[in-house]
């Protein structure tokens, strides 16, 4: 029984030795008889804990002989070499291996679990030890791999057969791959050993909490031990025995136990005191004893602490420690394979380290030491810019070039970047997007040097490309409780607002934050908006200048959202463009459209309709043949329907677009181009477009009294469509002197505030029955805003 726990290993050597030295001399002093019967009974236990001291040594010595040697193989190359070959070569590799500690179990275990070499020794008729493959070959593994990564052997039930058993990982690299271990089994001739050692009898049982199984003994014909005898000898109820049991661990059938036993008689019948003798054995035993526990210890902790000490070192960071250990060859070998070990891992340590930190492509720092970087700062208080860089059109050069010319111009960036005189510290995030922390500066004059020291031409196979930078700005100490990971979000934010408004730079906004999540709300929503009519029209009427009466209506979309309200067109139709949802909502306002023009009919008030088509309308076939469709099917008269398209979208491919529009005018849709002079059209494709009408966008018509070169624009644009035989429609009037201009000058329709702001259908209708304008038989729509 342990009364206090020692953990030097040198202190329980010494602690041992020196508490048989003081058994021996209380003994020596007790000269009477009392004292020669404690001195029997003395010398009786004495037997039995020097039997069990010799048994625990011998048995751990297994152990970890077992330990080391599974740790040899697993690292063995010759063993590593054959790992994928067939599985008869490894079993060849693996018995060597067992050859040379002479186990009884020799055993490999892959990665999933399963025995995929197993070998096991047995005698047969003649006597000779032979090895062949076990029955758990192909196998899973009965023990959880929790005991495959155990340091040291542990017992194991193998085919009804326990085993002390050792695992050490096989590794590729840092991977583990499998595991190989060896085993020596528990029996009868192990027990015979042992007893021959510690001179008393040996068993090895198992109690699973009820019973008792014995599995080993070395006496079993003089003392068989049968499950109920060992019952009662472990239980001490058997006065004729002396024991000492030893917990050796535990298994899936119990613990398992080793019991040192001898009957009484015949240990008083092997001692033979003689006094004197005894005293100058006790005394020479003694001191003998104290020298060699201190050298023992010494010898056997020395290259241990040695070792420790190193591993103490290297957990500290520091690696240039080395150990050299003097004694047996298996200690040399252990310190060399530690040292080797070390080298390993500042090889390693500096590839990961770096690996971790910096950018594989460029070799610059990566987000990980940029996320490190802005926390030091953030925790020094320094103020300080974030300034993502981003390569304008790099996009593009990789899908023309490939990602060879797009990794190539990269570097050229991150080298330009590098030998740029400027305070600053540099990270590459991946593609073509940089980050420098600079200290707070101006930050007009900070963009201006950078885009002077950065914008260059670069060469890529006899291929000229002129690269240019955007830069998104965040200045630190304005959002003072922002992570790091908020901070560069805001300087994306930053960035892609700069590269949407074609600017050099952006400095960072929190209302972006607010802009973009109400994007990203509505690009959610819009499609189920168009699925589920959440949609409506506004109308704006349009009156005719030579009859000053109301002849078209501008329907203009709107989105009637069930917790956000009514929502301008403004706010989602860049969104549907984007999102590939053009069509359908184009289709949505063309067919209620008509559906109010054909309401309007049935109530006798002729307004012609005008609906604005995108350029992915005129572009596909598909929505040509749908407007068609409807017209055919509601039988409405040609040119009932006005179709108004913007330059911008014939611009984009002139000849499609004129293909389309002969076909829709074929058809007797009346077109008009939209917001005339603020796109690229030339005179040469307007005359060759089959349009009956030119609208003048509102740019130059709403300071069109108050600018010279507005009113120049205006006339010349009106005096252009009349002699093309066009008709010219003027929007954004917000005041009478203007509509006088441009009636005064010839132009046909008119719409604006002035007249009328857009209404809903009944609020148009009820404006109509009251406006002093007297109602026309015609009727103009549109789309978009």
């Amino acid at each position: 029984m342990r009364l206090f726990k020692v953990r030097s290993l040198q202190s329980k050597i010494l602690i041992l030795f020196l508490f048989l030295l003081l058994l021996v001399q209380l003994v020596s002093f007790y000269f009477t008889y009392h004292t020669n019967v404690k001195l029997e009974s003395t010398q009786l236990n004495n037997r039995l804990s020097n039997a069990s001291n010799i048994f625990e040594t011998q048995f751990n010595n297994r152990r970890y002989y077992l330990s080391a040697f599974a740790e040899t193989a697993a690292k063995d190359y010759g063993l590593k070499s054959v790992l994928d070959e067939d599985t008869k070569s490894f079993l060849v590799a693996l018995n060597n291996h067992r050859k040379r500690i002479d186990s009884d179990l020799a055993m490999a275990i892959n990665s999933e679990g399963i025995v995929f070499a197993q070998l096991v020794t047995y005698t047969n008729d003649d006597g000779i030890v032979k090895v062949r493959v076990g029955k758990g070959q192909g196998e899973p593994f009965s023990q959880p791999t929790s005991f495959l990564q155990q340091e040291t052997a542990q017992l194991v039930f193998i085919d009804d057969l326990l085993y002390q058993l050792s695992f050490a990982p096989i590794k590729s690299g840092s991977r583990i791959v499998g595991w190989v271990g060896f085993g020596y089994l528990i029996n009868n001739a192990l027990a015979n050993e042992l007893a021959t050692l510690t001179d008393v009898n040996i068993g090895f049982a198992s109690f699973d909490g009820k019973h008792y199984q014995v599995i080993a003994s070395s006496d079993e014909d003089n003392y068989p031990i049968k499950a109920d005898v060992f019952k009662r000898i472990i239980a001490n109820t058997e006065h004729q025995y002396l024991y000492n049991r030893i917990e050796l661990g535990n298994t899936d059938n119990g613990y398992i136990s080793a019991v040192l036993f001898e009957s009484r008689a015949d240990l008083l019948k092997s001692i033979d005191i003689q006094w004197p003798r005894l005293a100058l054995l006790v005394f020479i035993t003694v001191l003998l004893s104290t020298f060699g526990a201190i050298a023992i210890a010494r010898g056997i902790t020395r290259p241990i602490k040695s070792l420790i000490s190193q591993v103490k070192s290297i957990s500290k960071g520091n690696y240039d420690g080395i150990v050299n250990v003097s004694g047996s060859r298996e200690l040399k070998q252990l310190s060399n394979e530690f040292n080797d070990m070390t080298k390993a891992i500042i090889s390693r340590e500096k590839t990961i380290s770096f690996q971790a930190f910096h950018d594989q492509l460029t070799h610059l720092p990566n987000r990980n030491a940029l996320v490190s970087a802005i926390e030091k700062r953030q925790t020094s208080k320094h103020d300080f810019l974030i300034v993502q860089l981003s390569i304008l059109r790099a996009e593009e050069i990789a899908e023309t070039l490939g990602y060879q010319a797009s990794d190539y111009v990269i570097n050229e960036v991150a080298n330009r970047i590098e030998n740029t005189p400027h305070d600053f510290d540099c990270y590459h995030l991946g593609n073509e997007n940089f980050i420098l922390l600079i200290e707070n500066q101006n930050i007009d004059v900070l963009i201006d040097t950078l885009q002077s020291a950065l914008t260059m031409q670069c060469q890529f196979q006899n291929i000229h490309l002129h690269l240019q930078f955007t830069f998104g700005v965040v200045v630190a100490s304005q959002h003072p409780n922002c992570s790091v990971a908020e901070l560069l979000q805001k300087s994306n934010v930053a960035i892609q607002r700069a590269k949407n408004n074609k600017k050099a730079f952006q400095i960072y906004d929190p209302i972006f934050d607010q802009n973009a999540i109400e994007r990203l709300f509505l690009t959610n929503n819009l499609r189920t908006a168009i699925e589920q009519d959440q949609l409506t029209l506004f109308f704006q009427p349009k009156l005719s200048l030579k009859t000053m009466e109301i002849s078209h209506v501008e329907a203009l979309v709107r989105w009637q959202h069930p917790e956000k309200g009514l929502i301008p067109p403004d706010s989602f139709i860049s969104i549907a463009e984007k999102t590939g949802q053009m069509d359908a909502l184009t289709r949505w306002v063309t067919n209620a459209a008509i559906n109010q023009y054909l309401a309007w009919q049935s109530n006798g008030i002729n307004i012609n309709i005008a609906i604005n088509i995108s350029a992915e309308n005129i572009l596909d076939k598909s929505y040509p043949d749908y407007v068609i469709s409807l017209k055919q099917q509601h039988q409405l008269t040609d040119c009932a329907i006005t179709l108004e398209v913007t330059e911008d979208a014939v611009v984009d491919d002139p000849e499609k677009a004129t293909e389309v529009l002969n076909y829709l005018n074929q058809s007797g849709f009346k077109l008009s181009i939209d917001d005339y002079g603020t796109g690229y059209s030339s005179l040469a494709q307007l005359k060759q477009l089959p349009v009956q009408e030119l609208k003048i966008d509102r740019s130059f018509v709403q300071h069109l009294l108050d600018n010279e070169n507005d009113q120049i624009i205006v006339k010349s644009t009106i005096e252009l469509a009349h002699n093309m035989g066009l008709s010219v429609v003027a929007e954004g009037i917000e005041d009478e002197a203007t509509l006088l201009f441009l009636q005064s000058h010839g132009c046909e329709l008119a719409q604006g505030y002035f007249i009328s702001k857009p209404l809903p259908a009944h609020e148009f209708e009820a404006w109509l029955s009251q406006s002093n304008y007297k109602k026309q038989t015609k009727t103009h729509a549109k789309v978009l805003d």
